[in-house]
């Protein structure tokens, strides 16, 4: 892991004038620092704190609210699910891992808009109400990430709108174009970096910029959140290996994935543990998905005097649906032979053991960091 103190002000001056200022929003133990503006560099260096303890987050798969223009709107379709049963009703099973946690991050893809936009042209676009923010707080979802293909859907108005509306609900975010920090009452910060598709040339070295603020800046952990892979394949592709590799030169010290919208395993490079895919969570872009099974992994980062010490993953086998043969989004946890076979799907794709599962503490593996 690269060193906190490490020429600080000299990065700081360096990538400031390429990312915004500091804004404030809460969440369920702590607070959210979102990089968008105009500080004097000087104001951003942070004391390192000597934090001990352990922070939980818990990290869902793609999170689609609503849906295409054709369906969302359909009996059976997104929107009429969330006004017969409620903005509680998609995370109603889940609230057990993301409202005992310190922080829950989703992938929210898709655009919220209230507005009548227009499409880019692609096979697929999503959107939903900007109300449908309250599903994300009664899920108790405290941050998004926006890097992926279908936070753009509608153009750059609709990626305005969809911050617009996390803003307004008090919900943080993180993309290819801007990073977010948590921070709890102990002054401990975790950063956290967004990539989509693929790490090369100019997205490169603005995410190594990234990289280098949040360092910089005093996080005693960073993690890379990854929208990559093949969709549907079983195993990692060489994106996703592009991005592990040049993420770890970075000094990232988790990376989780999704994308492919199948479960994909994990595995530890360099003391660094790496979940290639989640799979879907509550994705109301397709009635009846291909693949139903899904995680949740929660990640119990352990720090000793301001030094990450150990990273703990509890994989938790889902269904995206409840009910059998159709998408009811609102996913479920798993048991028995069910969970293993999700479990047997993550060793088959990485070749390593995602652990023994029970029921209520997940599958469990635990990982040293490296320093």
């Amino acid at each position: 892991m690269i060193a906190r103190d490490r020429l600080r002000k000299a990065i700081l001056l360096l990538v400031v004038l390429l990312l915004p200022a500091w804004t404030v929003s809460a969440s369920a133990s702590g607070e959210w620092l979102a990089f968008s503006g105009e500080n004097d560099p000087a104001e951003l260096l942070f004391p390192v704190q000597e934090y001990t303890g352990t922070v939980r987050i818990t990290f869902l798969g793609d999170c689609t609210l609503g849906g295409e223009e054709k369906t969302r709107n359909a009996a059976r379709g997104f929107n009429r699910v969330i006004e017969q049963n409620g903005m509680e009703y998609p995370f109603r099973n889940l609230t057990a891992l993301t409202a005992g946690d310190d922080l829950t991050v989703a992938n929210l893809e898709g655009v919220l808009s209230d507005r009548d936009l227009s499409k880019v042209k692609k096979t697929y676009n999503f959107k939903g109400a900007t109300a449908y923010t309250e599903i994300l707080k009664a899920g108790s979802v405290e941050c998004v990430t926006l890097a992926n293909n279908h936070s753009h859907d509608y153009d750059t108005a609709g990626y305005l709108d969809t911050k617009a509306a996390l803003d307004a609900a008090g919900i943080a975010y993180f993309g290819t174009d801007c990073t977010a920090v948590w921070k709890n009452e102990d002054g401990l910060m975790i950063g956290f970096l967004g990539v989509s598709g693929s790490l090369s040339g100019n997205r490169a070295k603005d995410y190594a910029k990234r990289a280098d603020f949040l360092h910089a800046a005093g996080c005693a952990a960073v993690i890379t959140v990854m929208h990559a892979g093949t969709e549907y394949a079983s195993e990692p592709d060489g994106y996703q290996q592009q991005i592990v590799n040049r993420a770890l030169d970075c000094g990232t010290d988790l990376i989780i994935g999704h994308h492919p919208h199948v479960v994909q395993g994990w595995e530890e490079r360099n003391g660094v543990p790496v979940v290639y895919s989640l799979g879907n969570c509550v994705f109301g872009g397709n009635t009846n998905p291909k693949d139903y099974d899904a995680l949740a992994v929660q990640a119990e980062l352990f720090f000793r005097e301001g030094e990450l010490e150990e990273i703990t993953l509890r994989f938790y086998p889902l269904s995206v649906s409840g009910e059998p043969g159709r998408n009811d989004y609102s996913p479920v946890l798993l048991e028995g032979a069910d969970a293993e076979r999700v479990l047997k799907k993550m060793e088959e794709s990485t070749g390593v053991s995602p652990g023994r599962f029970d029921p209520d503490a997940g599958a469990v593996v635990s990982v040293s960091v490296k320093h």
